[in-house]
């Protein structure tokens, strides 16, 4: 009896595939947490200027992040990622979700809600306020995310399929397709995203163009009328501690029904310089008129300045303060992109007006 058991398992080892026996999933769970107190002022020429002081959360999140290696160079991966407002203990929106595959030959395939333009420029030029301990309203997002402070481009984006290509001589990028509310009645709706880079030593330069179709009030994922076309370059420097970047935006939105549509350029310069615990970083941005069915807003940009100063006490955990300002023309209304008192959009009998915004925070990495 007991070699007829032995017998039965020797025949089940040798016929399990040896791939399923051995193959295991790492796992990590990391994320930050990012708070401070701020003092944001709004000044307007038609009310007495609004003030406020608050602990505010900035890019507080958790993920989880897993890897199998299936052989042969080829693994499985997963990546969970979850806001949350460490102020009040909210759970915010999810971020990233997908799963998928990846090879250092071929590149990565992923499935799931994944981002889509609007940042990924910070990877190559401009870290200023979204990694670092300066408050979201320090980035260049305040005057490169919108047009007038409406229609931001991209987002995280439901439903999205995407390709990260390997290296080649400096040359890799990105491709992705958002089916957003896309139905058998709706098949036009859809976000097509492309982001080439090359790199080149302390050399970096990207373009980055998204393309939406048939949407609702964007950034929202719904059914409506607005087509919205987004093109950016980015040329960055980075050595020795010292990081500057260019940036320059252009954003366009078409109303499908109406024919109506506006677009504006705008640029970005941020740099930030590196010794020892300490960094220092500023930004300095402009968006230029809005252009509305061929015709010119006069005076309708704004002008931002963003200064920053981090201390790092470890690795993980980093002290800064920060002012940053934005002055928008007479009929500019452009708001702190996620930390103003207004929204990103000020309202139009607060246009021409201006944000300032004073900022002491402390951010752990875990």
């Amino acid at each position: 009896m007991k070699r007829y058991a032995w017998g039965v398992f020797a025949v089940a080892m040798a016929t399990t595939p040896p791939l399923l026996a051995q193959q295991t999933t790492a796992i990590k769970i990391g994320g930050q947490i990012k708070l401070g107190m701020d003092n944001v002022v709004s000044k307007s020429h038609s009310r007495d200027s609004l003030s406020a002081s608050r602990i505010s959360n900035n890019t507080s999140f958790w993920y989880l992040d897993g890897k199998e290696d299936l052989g042969g160079g080829l693994n499985a991966n997963f990546h969970l990622e979850w806001d949350f407002a460490a102020d009040t203990g909210a759970v915010g929106a999810g971020r990233n979700f997908f799963v998928g595959l990846s090879d250092k030959r071929w590149g990565k395939v992923q499935l799931g809600r994944q981002s889509v333009y609007f940042s990924h420029h910070w990877f190559l030029a401009d870290a200023h306020g979204s990694f670092d301990t300066a408050p979201n309203a320090a980035n260049s997002l305040n005057v490169l995310g919108s047009i007038n402070g409406a229609y931001f481009a991209g987002g995280f984006l439901n439903n999205t399929i995407r390709y990260d290509s390997p290296n080649f001589a400096g040359f890799s990028g990105v491709a992705s397709y958002s089916f957003d509310a896309e139905s058998a009645s709706n098949s036009r709706n859809g976000t097509f995203y492309i982001n080439p880079t090359y790199t080149n030593g302390a050399f970096k330069f990207g373009f980055y163009h998204m393309t939406r179709k048939a949407q609702g009030g964007l950034p929202g994922q719904t059914v409506g009328t607005l087509d919205q076309s987004a093109n950016r370059v980015a040329a960055g420097y980075a050595a020795n501690g010292l990081r500057a970047g260019l940036i320059v935006d252009r954003n366009k939105v078409t109303d499908d029904a109406t024919q109506a549509s506006q677009y504006r350029v705008a640029y970005a310069i941020p740099v930030s310089y590196s010794f020892g615990p300490h960094m220092v970083s500023g930004t300095w941005g402009q968006a230029l008129d809005t252009h509305a069915n061929g015709s010119k807003l006069n005076d309708s940009g704004v002008k931002m300045l963003s200064l920053s100063y981090q201390y790092s006490l470890s690795k993980r955990t980093h002290l800064g303060v920060s002012v940053v300002e934005l002055r928008n023309q007479r009929n500019g209304r452009y708001g702190f992109w996620l930390g103003g008192l207004s929204g990103m959009q000020l309202p139009a009998a607060d246009a021409g007006g201006s944000n300032r915004l004073i900022y002491a925070g402390i951010k752990h990495v875990f």
